[in-house]
């Protein structure tokens, strides 16, 4: 019994599926059908009870992957630990929200070049429901995205967390400094959204719950929604941090709006267990570029975690 024996088994058990194990790990029925009876016979008991719409484990089988995942997780550190950085090689999909892409991507992208120049690398931009169904389909490897609740089958590695202010081009909305704005004052004007099913779509709604009924443009663009804003077409909430230029140069202001809009949270998400150690080895450079990165602000603005 091997390594990839034991990624047969907890591969199965998560996707209870010998068609869809054998496209996760590249191999045909056949073979996941042959891995599971040898281990099966090594081991003196079943692994799976089979029937013609579903597998499922067996008690002494859900035992036996509890082990094989730490197994294989200890596996993955050790070889890690053991490998020169030149010999890591090989292609990682990653996937990232605009914000990211913006803030944490040049230092992602600097430290691979620099210390693993074996390791090529593909970038896909968009929305984070869309990258984590991207992640769940394997068209991507990682993901940097929008922290999404625990889930079966991820890792989550925490990168950090922006602060969300609402933002103005100075046509729209000239207040004075010292002004504080409530919902109802947000709501009279024109706001750019997010695409609904957005993560801050939804917050944004609940913020606004009873302050009257604005109308909403929706932009599934970071860089269309700055561009809306500062034409005036409407306000937005923002993390500062991704539109530094705009707020040295005045073409956009941070309204104070009491209460704040909440903070999102990012993080680094791959499948567990991944099928290469280049996801982990992304979701931990980001993690250290998520740090230096927020060093550059106040805590208000970013932070780690």
């Amino acid at each position: 019994m091997n390594i990839r024996f034991l990624e047969t088994a907890i591969w199965l058990s998560r996707l209870r599926s010998f068609r869809a194990t054998a496209e996760r790990l590249n191999i045909t029925q056949a073979a996941i059908s042959s891995r599971v009876a040898a281990m099966e016979q090594e081991l003196g008991f079943k692994l799976f009870e089979r029937d013609a719409r579903d597998v499922r484990l067996t008690a002494e089988g859900q035992t036996f992957v509890d082990g094989a995942q730490e197994i294989v997780a200890r596996y993955r550190e050790l070889v890690c630990s053991l490998d020169p950085t030149s010999a890591i090689k090989g292609a990682v999909r990653i996937g990232l929200v605009p914000s990211m892409a913006l803030t944490l991507l040049p230092d992602i992208a600097g430290t691979l070049r620099r210390q693993f120049p074996n390791v090529r690398f593909s970038v896909t931009t968009d929305a984070s429901h869309t990258i984590l169904q991207k992640l769940s389909d394997r068209e991507i490897d990682v993901a940097l995205i929008i922290r999404p609740d625990e889930a079966d089958g991820f890792k989550i590695l925490d990168l950090c967390t922006y602060g969300m202010f609402w933002i103005s081009g100075p046509t729209l909305l000239p207040r004075p400094a010292d002004e504080t704005l409530g919902p109802e004052d947000i709501a009279a004007h024109a706001i750019i959204s997010y695409e609904p099913g957005a993560h801050n779509h939804a917050r944004l709604l609940d913020y606004l719950a009873g302050a009257g009924d604005p109308v909403l443009h929706y932009s599934n663009s970071l860089s269309t929604t700055v561009s809306m804003t500062i034409a005036g077409i409407g306000i937005a909430v923002l993390p500062p941090v991704v539109i530094q230029r705009e707020l040295r140069e005045g073409i956009l202001h941070v309204l104070r709006v009491h209460p704040p809009f909440p903070a999102t949270r990012y993080a680094a998400v791959h499948l567990d267990p991944p099928m290469s150690r280049l996801p982990s080895l992304v979701a931990a450079i980001a993690r250290d570029a998520a740090a230096a990165f927020c060093c550059l602000y106040d805590a208000s603005l970013a932070h780690q975690g």
